[in-house]
Formats: C-alpha cells, sequence, structure tokens
C-alpha cells in the first residue's frame, strides 16, 4: 500500500563527552631575543585544528598558543616577549560512528606550567580540555497518512529538525592607530582578542552574523617602558548555510584560532600602527521546531492488516531560557605585590557548575573567573597578573518545562569596564548572560509499510463488553469495522465508553 510521507533532518547525538590533553616541550629562545632572567607570565590559548573518524575511534588534534613575557638579562630593555605554539592530539572511542558524521569539538587551558631551564631554553606543559560531540544528520520519512479507504488515527507532535551543522573558519583584519599623544610602538610584545556582543539573522540559504573582536596589545616603545592600546573591531560575516530560513534559530560557537599583530609605520613614518590578522572559527548549529501530523495507527475495514514500524529517536526544545545580569566588583591587590600603575586587560571567563530544574524553575550556579594583567610602579615587575573568583547564583521561570528536560547551558561574559579606585585597587564591570535550551528526548513508532490481505466474508453481529482503557479505535481495529459504523450503529459518541458496557458490532456492511 502506498503511504504519505514527509521527510525531515533529524540530528542524533551518536556520542559526547569531555577529555584531557597534555602539551609539553621545551622552547629556545630566539636568537634575536636576549637571555631570559626572570620569567613573569606565560598565556595559554588552546584550539581545535582538525578532526576525524577512523577505525571507530575519533582523533582531535590542536594547537597551544604561549606567550611569554620575561625580563631579559641586558641591561637596558625592561621587557621581551616570546611567541611559539606547540600541538597536541589526543583520541577517544568514537561510540559507534562513522566517517561523515559530524564533530564540534572545543579546547580549552585548564592549567599551565613553565620553568626556565637555563636563560636559553624553558619548559611549556599544558592540561588542555577538550569538549567534543559526534552527531549524525539524515533525512527520516513520517508517515503521515494512508489511502482515502483506510482508518487512520493521527497525532500531532513537535520535531526539532536540523537544517545546517558546520564550522566556518574566516579572517578579521585591521589597522589600529594610537591614541595622540601616546608613544609609538618599538616591539609588540603580545595581543588578546576576545569576540563578544555576538547576533545574527537569516535568510534563506545565509547567516548573518555580527560580533566585535575586542582587542588589547601590549607593546613597549622606544624607552623601553611597557605601553598598551585597545580596540573593539565589529565585524559582519555571511555564511552560507543551505536549508536555513527565516524562521531557523542558531546557536553559534566562537574561537579564536590565532591573532598576528605587527607594527606599522602611520603617513609620518612613524610606528603608530597596529595591523592585526584575528583568525575566528564559528560552529553553526541550525534547527527549525517543525509541528509534524503523523499517523500512529492504520487498519483497512474488513481487511487483515499487517504494519511494519521503526523506532525514532526525536528531540525538541521546550524553552531557551536566557538570564542577564550586571556584576559589580573589587579586585583587590594584595599588599605584598606591585602596586598598579595602570591596568592593561581584564579577562573574565564564566562558567556554569550546576543547573537543576525544580518543576519550572531553573537553578543555575557558577563561576566567573577573572584575570587582571596589569603595569606595576616596580621596575623588577613591571607587568604582574592577579586572579579572582566570583560566584553567582540565578532562578528564572522556563514555561514550558515539566521537571525531566535535559539541560545545555552556556555562560558568557561581556561588556566588561574595569577602573581604578583610590585604594589602588580594580574595580570591575560587566555583564554576565547564561543562555541554553532545555532538551526533551522521545521515540516514535513510526510506520514504515503497511499491507492488506482479504478476509473472509463475516456476517451477523458481534457483542462486546467494554473493558477498562478501552477505546472506540481499539476496539474497532480489533474488529476491523469503522469507528464511525460502530458509534452510529449504538448511538454514542465516539470514545465515550462506559466499562461494562455492551456494543453490537455489525460484522459487514
Amino acid at each position: 500500500m502506498e503511504l504519505k510521507k514527509t521527510e525531515l533532518s533529524l540530528c542524533d547525538t551518536i556520542t559526547k563527552g569531555t577529555t584531557q590533553a597534555m602539551s609539553d616541550g621545551e622552547v629556545i629562545v630566539p636568537d634575536i631575543k636576549p637571555d631570559i632572567l626572570k620569567i613573569l607570565q606565560v598565556d595559554a590559548e588552546a584550539s581545535v585544528t582538525d578532526r576525524y573518524i577512523e577505525n571507530g575511534r575519533l582523533y582531535i588534534s590542536g594547537r597551544v598558543d604561549y606567550k611569554v613575557l620575561y625580563i631579559p638579562d641586558s641591561d637596558g630593555e625592561k621587557i621581551k616577549s616570546i611567541l611559539t605554539s606547540m600541538d597536541f592530539r589526543q583520541t577517544v572511542d568514537a561510540g559507534g560512528a562513522v566517517t561523515g558524521d559530524n564533530i564540534i569539538a572545543s579546547a580549552e587551558v585548564e592549567r599551565v606550567e613553565f620553568s626556565a631551564t637555563n636563560s636559553r631554553k624553558l619548559r611549556l606543559r599544558s592540561v588542555i580540555s577538550i569538549d567534543y560531540e559526534i552527531c549524525r544528520v539524515s533525512g527520516t520519512e513520517l508517515c503521515t497518512g494512508a489511502d482515502e479507504d483506510m482508518e487512520c488515527k493521527y497525532d500531532s507532535i513537535d520535531i526539532e529538525c536540523t537544517t545546517h551543522l558546520s564550522s566556518h573558519e574566516f579572517t578579521v583584519k585591521e589597522r589600529i592607530e594610537l591614541p595622540a599623544g601616546q608613544s609609538s610602538i618599538s616591539e609588540i610584545l603580545k595581543a588578546d582578542v576576545t569576540v563578544t556582543e555576538p547576533e545574527y539573522k537569516t535568510v534563506t540559504g545565509k547567516i548573518i552574523i555580527k560580533a566585535n573582536a575586542d582587542i588589547s596589545v601590549l607593546y613597549t616603545d622606544e624607552s623601553g617602558a611597557v605601553r598598551f592600546t585597545e580596540a573593539e573591531l565589529p565585524f559582519t560575516e555571511v555564511l552560507d548555510a543551505e536549508g536555513v530560513g527565516d524562521m531557523t534559530v542558531c546557536d553559534i560557537d566562537f574561537a579564536v584560532l590565532g591573532v598576528m599583530c605587527e607594527a606599522e609605520e602611520d603617513s609620518d613614518g612613524d610606528l603608530r600602527i597596529a595591523a592585526v590578522d584575528i583568525d575566528i572559527c564559528a560552529d553553526v548549529r541550525s534547527t527549525e521546531n517543525v509541528e509534524c501530523k503523523i499517523m500512529r495507527d492504520c487498519f483497512s475495514p474488513y481487511n487483515k492488516t499487517d504494519i511494519e514500524r521503526e523506532d525514532i529517536n526525536i528531540t525538541r526544545t521546550v524553552c531557551r531560557p536566557s538570564i542577564q545580569n550586571s556584576v559589580r566588583e573589587i579586585i583587590d591587590v594584595p599588599d605584598n605585590v606591585p602596586g598598579v600603575a595602570g591596568v592593561y586587560n581584564v579577562i573574565a571567563d564564566a562558567a556554569v557548575t550546576k543547573s537543576e530544574l525544580q518543576g519550572k524553575r531553573l537553578l543555575c550556579e557558577g563561576r566567573i573567573d577573572v584575570y587582571a594583567l596589569y603595569l606595576t610602579d616596580s621596575a623588577e615587575n613591571p607587568i604582574y597578573s592577579i586572579r579572582k573568583e566570583i560566584p553567582f547564583s540565578y532562578v528564572t521561570e522556563c514555561d514550558g518545562a515539566s521537571g525531566n528536560e535535559e539541560i545545555e547551558l552556556n555562560a558568557s561574559v561581556g561588556h566588561i569596564g574595569y577602573s581604578l579606585n583610590s585604594s589602588g585597587d580594580i574595580e570591575l564591570r560587566c555583564l554576565v548572560s547564561v543562555d541554553g535550551r532545555l532538551i526533551k528526548h522521545d521515540t516514535i513508532s513510526n510506520i514504515v509499510s503497511v499491507e492488506t490481505e482479504d478476509m473472509p466474508i463475516r456476517s451477523g453481529i458481534f457483542i462486546y463488553f467494554v473493558k477498562d482503557g478501552d477505546t472506540l479505535w481499539d476496539i474497532s481495529k480489533r474488529y476491523a469495522v469503522p469507528r464511525g459504523r460502530i458509534a452510529r450503529y449504538n448511538n454514542i459518541a465516539e470514545d465515550v465508553l462506559e466499562r461494562g458496557a455492551k456494543l453490537f458490532i455489525p460484522a459487514q456492511m
């Protein structure tokens, strides 16, 4: 029998988890750099460069970019930097995934250790946390109807369809001119970039993303003094995304893959321009909630009906909680560390540590890890950093939640502002955002095929006594007699059945 079907694009998570990798090696000071007297700071940022599945294993490769600030063992120079990279690789069980499945992976440095072996060599070691998810997107045909002479039972369900799943890499290029009155550049020590204030718009086959690349550039001037400049670089990218439409919802994760920063001359021939190339990766997951009327059951009146079914896993986003809150906090500068002459950069990363549903109330706890790098009033330690952990806790109402949903939340920090107060401490102002979704997983029994077979002609009337839980559909299918005919013959409304009631079932037309 020919069935009516509609094809939907469904995403099934094959496996996901967190693993750790190591980056460990020695770095030789370049010949053009002076010897190391004292290491001041080592920054480490990890990024995923490749991912693939082979022989049932997931292979993830990446790179850790190190920025080493040190005091040189030479007169007349206050601070120098070494920029270097090390690769890492990790493999995990792919959980039944195959080549062609979609892989989402991100990396973050959990801990970095460093030591100077001698004045020309240092050892760097990092522990990298890797989050990964393997998804399989496939077209699935759902049965939505059958021939007109069939008795059919329908249900309406909401299904989350995956319209697009991919990674996009692009480069933001900009030339940053130093403010008037600020010393010219002698050497750029390092540049730090954070992607903030992301937003998007979808049109047919395209995703238009907008965000800011907030950059801080640390450099030395001709006198050897440490200076810095900041800029907010807005960018717009148009991504090709087949299957995306006006009603598509996108989850986009940004990662900075690398930053190149070089000093250039301005029109007067002075080194007052920082030319930056920022490599960014955007992992995009696009979905649409589709209301679909599917055929749950059917039978051919007065015939034998055989139905073949398959179980299909479906996902539905119940709601998308979004919480924003302003945070003001004092970052105390301890008495035993150098005082603050100027704040170079404040980096704040937020993480959700606990989430729980209590009915429709979502409880969320987390922390903000704040790293403040500042210029000091000490010649021995011209630059210094301090860290502070700020806990947060929020509660929000989630309409439509039942308390059994899976919770996916991400926390981020935006609109970071800071200033020095009269006590010499750093006053932080920022906006903490917690966004995510509550997911409902379900399994539906989808009809794959229906075969009918003629039954011997019956005559007469059957008598049936209603049992607990009986519906008119169950009874009519059991005897292969249309529901409407049973209802008319017994002068009853459909599905209004009382236990023990006697029904007369006409065997044939």
